[in-house]
């Protein structure tokens, strides 16, 4: 279709302004340009962590944090013996889930090397980028080639030089290196910078002296809010923010949290609130804001941009952080200069 014109709450640049918004010039317009609709107005939310293919795990897990997501512990063996298809079938259930909630887009952490890799889905209208996890030095060229990069555990799962070849590795690839850092106990900050990381997942005990020299790096932070409750982890995530870390939201292990973004974006406001206060907009940058500054950064590139759009309702950040599931939405993808959405349901 043509351009749409949305008249009201546009969420944009950290916060939510009033005006008229040209989705295919991505930009307010004039407002004396005629509108097409009313109501408001966000791009999709991205979620940058998660591990779907546990996601047919139907056991509850018990044990420690190192227990259920440790090397050899509850989830590797449950994914060690589960059938090929079995996986793949349920990760393509999480990969339409997070496509029907509207998120844009994901960063999926795959375990078991190149057999991992291949049970990934084939999928539309949301954007996955996959990091990969080898199983033997023979399978680094291939799952280079075939992936976005590399998604490690944590740094006492590994060999400090096994680790730092395979970040110099997708380096000189120009791919992705991320890893797990500090989510059971605090690991060493001078080991981590050496790997010089894109980004890093958890940050749960850490020090001051670390989010310092984390803030100094650059190197952006995904938290997992529910994920770590889960494993009863209470950090206050406010220190990320008060340290000017680039802080990036994500809904972790599928069988422990269903990949709803938005759902992750209401508990972190929620849990915080009477910790060390969040305001709505902080918290939304961190799945609309931030995320596409750092894919923009690793310049990785998006099937599409999608908007979620709340038809005649003009809403706050407020509103949109604590009822995410309550308004009518309409999720509008753009893909080039074609615009599509999903129409509205009466």
């Amino acid at each position: 279709m043509k351009d749409l014109i949305v008249n009201g709450s546009i969420y944009k640049d950290g916060e939510m302004k009033d005006g008229k918004y040209s989705i295919l010039r991505d930009r307010f317009v004039d407002s004396s340009t005629p509108s097409d609709v009313e109501g408001t107005l966000i791009e999709a939310p991205i979620n940058f962590h998660t591990h779907l293919g546990d996601s047919f795990i139907s056991s509850e897990p018990e044990g420690s944090l190192e227990q259920i997501v440790g090397p050899g512990g509850f989830k590797m063996r449950a994914l060690n013996q589960a059938p090929a298809s079995v996986v793949k079938r349920s990760m393509k259930r999480s990969i339409d889930f997070m496509k029907n909630q509207g998120t844009l887009a994901f960063f999926d952490f795959r375990e078991s090397g190149m057999k991992g890799l291949n049970l990934a889905p084939k999928f539309n209208d949301i954007t996955g980028f996959f990091l990969t996890r080898p199983t033997t030095s023979e399978e680094i060229p291939s799952l280079l080639n075939k992936s976005a990069g590399f998604g490690m555990s944590a740094l006492a799962d590994h060999d400090l030089k096994c680790l730092k070849d395979l970040a110099n590795s997708a380096h000189e690839r120009k791919k992705i290196f991320a890893i797990h850092f500090s989510e059971n106990k605090r690991e060493d900050i001078k080991s981590l910078l050496d790997l010089k990381p894109d980004y890093i997942v958890h940050c749960i005990e850490v020090t001051d002296g670390d989010l310092k020299a984390l803030s100094r790096s650059g190197i952006p932070v995904t938290i997992t809010p529910r994920s770590n409750v889960f494993h009863g982890k209470r950090p206050d995530y406010s220190r990320l923010f008060r340290f000017g870390l680039t802080v990036l939201l994500g809904t972790d292990n599928a069988f422990i949290t269903e990949p709803a973004i938005m759902e992750e974006v209401e508990f972190l406001y929620r849990y915080q609130r009477k910790l060390n206060r969040l305001s709505p907009e902080e918290v939304l940058s961190t799945v609309i804001d931030n995320p596409r500054r750092v894919i923009s950064r690793l310049k990785l590139k998006m099937n599409q941009e999608k908007y979620l759009f709340f038809p005649d309702e003009k809403l706050t950040a407020y509103q949109l952080v604590t009822r995410p599931n309550f308004y009518e939405k309409i999720m509008v993808l753009k893909k080039g200069n074609r615009i599509s959405f999903f129409p509205r349901k009466h």
